[in-house]
């Protein structure tokens, strides 16, 4: 795989290979040493994927070779490794010190971001690759032997000399390391094949092809499925039709197809979900984000960390540029900004005009789903055509209570919000268990009546309001992409809106109130995301209209002050302690393991911890009875010795868990009271 392989193997001779085991066990984290069999020696190379002895020499473990050193520290004798299980180097080094990086910020095994890394081998597309290589190589060379090469001026200074876009000045600055914010203007683009994208996704895609044509590889991240097509159909109409996917809905034999050519010896442009950030790539010249703040680029995998926290340390050891870019700021970019880390933009962004109903209504304060202003809005937006309305949340009736005496209705098997995703049938919204033996724990009665409007049911009502219109709904279970520019009325949850030919001529933002009141931390940020990401769709004659609620998150959007809004959220955060001023980790488990590992933390300056506390249920049901969660709040400066040490407390308690509790687990089950850690954790607050 060329010369970043050559400079890992340049230890000496290759007599012994250090290997990372896959393996999920905390206490395995670490390099084995293994002898290289004389078989194997001329075949073996850094980033190998092999099998290995371990605990005996019957049984096998896979693993990763990671080095080799001319020999061991171990005293013993070094058991041979077994057998190459491919050819292919899929560990490159980069991505090696990635892993192992980012692990260790996250108190987690390096193995577990590897899985993340490098999808699963499919022995067939592997061959088919490797015949498609040997065979340009050897048309390559034929070639050379046959006609004098031609010289040919580099691409990196063509492209210098003609910037073709505007984005070319950005790209010179990030492949040279810089790091920059943007907040691109709202609207669609037509593209020339006819396609509309986000304005964001054209200006990405070309900033990418820039980065491509000095010669440089370009990493894109992007929430989802929508945003991910989005800029693959731009970079297609510029005339890159083969951008390496890494996408969550491709086969396991596409996946790895796009592995091995991300894996070549050349630029490539890499466009991918949370895990793109890990993809091998050639002379990595720049990191794209879009919408860092979608809490989707959170891993929900150990050791949950978020894509663009690996982002920040792949760009810092690869001495690549990073780009972060969004309709609204996240508050950990925002941060980066305001410490100078990251440089904002000079000139503000187009904006579609925005408008407010009326800050003094409520929902309770008006007859129908929306006031007459926002229905007057509707009608004339229908005139030349389609217009959105975003609702909070999907199903027919979101709250559900108790038809007697008003209490919360509660689910049974995990103290859950019942709600009706569908009209007449009540279930619980966090385990999804129908409620069809509900009793109120209040009054005993057995009856529910529905409270709020869901996507179903705003959907029902606008067909009475608007007859004759045609009514779209767009939401988890009914999801739409795209639609047309003639006139119809499109009901989207949050994140779920299609995106309009032409853009839509009215954008109505509904249950304000609603989404303000969810308790976490981040309800304020995450709503002028939301709003301002549906704005960004309207035409550029269209408009955004506020329907109802007020108070100084409503005030930021409907004026455009949004980022002083997340300056001064960020200063009272400040003087909380709260992420992402400081860091956090929430450590987990019985209260002896969890006393064991804050112990080793005690007096360490810039650390404090909030608890133990009876771990809150989240949604989980049949959670054992007496776990208990510490909340660790530290500096950045601290980041390293929180993680070592409580990484050290985790390795300890998984070690000495077989002999203290081996009679109280099921076979092959982990111990309900064994230490977790969960480091960055966005929901960490939430209630």
């Amino acid at each position: 795989m060329g010369s970043a392989f050559e400079r890992a193997e340049a230890a000496a001779a290759r007599t012994v290979a250090r290997v990372l085991l896959d393996s999920a066990l905390p206490q395995l984290d670490h390099l084995f040493d293994y002898a290289v069999p004389a078989e194997l020696a001329d075949e073996i190379r850094v980033g190998q994927r092999v099998r290995v002895p371990f605990r005996s020499r019957e049984r096998k473990s896979f693993g990763y070779v990671i080095e080799f050193v001319a020999r061991s520290e171990f005293g013993g004798e070094l058991a041979p490794i077994a057998d190459i299980v491919t050819r292919v180097p899929q560990l490159t080094p980069e991505v090696w010190r990635l892993a192992r990086a980012v692990a260790d910020r996250a108190g987690g095994s390096a193995g577990d971001i590897l899985r993340l890394a490098i999808p699963t081998r499919q022995v067939r597309v592997e061959k088919q690759h490797l015949a498609a290589a040997e065979a340009a190589a050897a048309s390559e060379h034929a070639g050379d032997v046959a006609e004098a090469p031609a010289a040919e001026p580099p691409v990196a200074d063509s492209a210098t000399e003609s910037p073709g876009t505007p984005e070319a000045p950005i790209a010179s600055e990030l492949v040279m390391g810089a790091r920059l914010a943007l907040t691109p203007s709202h609207g669609p683009e037509r593209l020339h094949t006819g396609e509309w994208v986000g304005g964001w996704a054209a200006q990405l895609a070309r900033l990418a092809l820039e980065v491509h044509a000095l010669g440089r590889s370009a990493i894109l991240v992007v929430p989802d499925y929508r945003d991910l097509d989005q800029v693959r159909d731009a970079l297609e109409a510029y005339g890159h039709a083969d951008a390496v996917r890494v996408d969550s809905r491709q086969s396991n034999g596409e996946r790895y197809a796009g592995f091995l050519r991300a894996l070549d010896s050349e630029p490539r442009i890499i466009l991918g979900n949370r895990s793109a950030v890990y993809a091998p790539a050639h002379a990595l010249g720049a990191i794209l984000f879009w919408d860092d703040g979608d809490p989707v680029l959170a891993e929900p995998l150990t050791p949950y960390v978020h894509a663009r926290d690996a982002a920040l340390v792949r760009a810092e050891q690869s001495e690549a540029g990073l780009f972060f870019a969004g309709h609204a700021r996240s508050a950990e970019v925002q941060r980066l900004v305001e410490i100078g880390y990251v440089r904002a933009q000079e000139h503000p962004p187009r904006r579609t005009r925005v408008v407010h109903a009326d800050a003094s209504l409520t929902p309770d304060a008006f007859a129908g789903r929306v006031p007459e202003f926002a229905a007057r809005t509707i009608r004339e937006g229908l005139k030349t055509g389609p217009v959105l309305v975003q609702v909070a949340t999907p199903g027919y009736a979101p709250v559900a209570v108790c038809g007697d005496c008003g209490d919360l209705a509660r689910c049974r098997a995990c103290a859950g919000p019942i709600g009706f995703r569908v009209v007449g049938r009540a279930s619980c919204r966090w385990c999804g268990e129908y409620a069809s033996d509900w009793r109120c724990s209040s009054c005993d009665s057995t009856r529910l009546e529905e409270r709020g409007m869901g996507s179903g049911r705003t959907v029902e009502q606008f067909e009475r309001q608007f007859q004759g219109t045609r009514v779209i709904l767009s939401d988890g279970e009914h999801s739409r992409e795209r639609v047309d520019g003639r006139p119809a009325l499109v009901v989207a949850t949050r994140g779920a809106e299609p995106l309009a030919a032409g853009g839509y001529r009215a954008v109505v933002l509904l249950d304000a109130e609603r989404l303000l009141s969810i308790e976490t931390l981040r309800a304020g940020e995450d709503c002028l995301r939301w709003w301002e990401n549906a704005a960004a769709l309207a035409a550029p004659d269209g408009l955004c209209l506020m329907a109802s609620g007020g108070g100084p998150v409503v005030r930021a959007f409907v004026t455009g002050r949004t980022e002083e809004w997340l300056r001064a959220e960020l200063r009272d955060r400040h003087a909380l302690r709260y992420p992402p001023l400081v860091r956090v980790a929430s450590v987990s488990g019985g209260p002896d393991e969890v006393e064991r590992a804050l112990q080793p933390l005690r007096g360490v300056p810039g650390v404090d911890f909030l608890g133990p506390t009876p771990l809150p249920s989240g949604g989980v049901a049949r959670r054992p009875a007496g776990l208990v969660r510490a909340i660790v709040r530290f500096d950045y400066a601290q980041g390293g010795e929180v993680a070592s040490r409580l990484r050290g407390a985790l390795v300890a308690d998984a070690a000495g868990s077989a002999s203290r509790t081996r009679a109280k687990s099921a076979p092959g089950r982990a111990r309900p009271e064994a230490l977790r850690l969960r480091f960055d954790d966005r929901g960490v607050f939430d209630s």
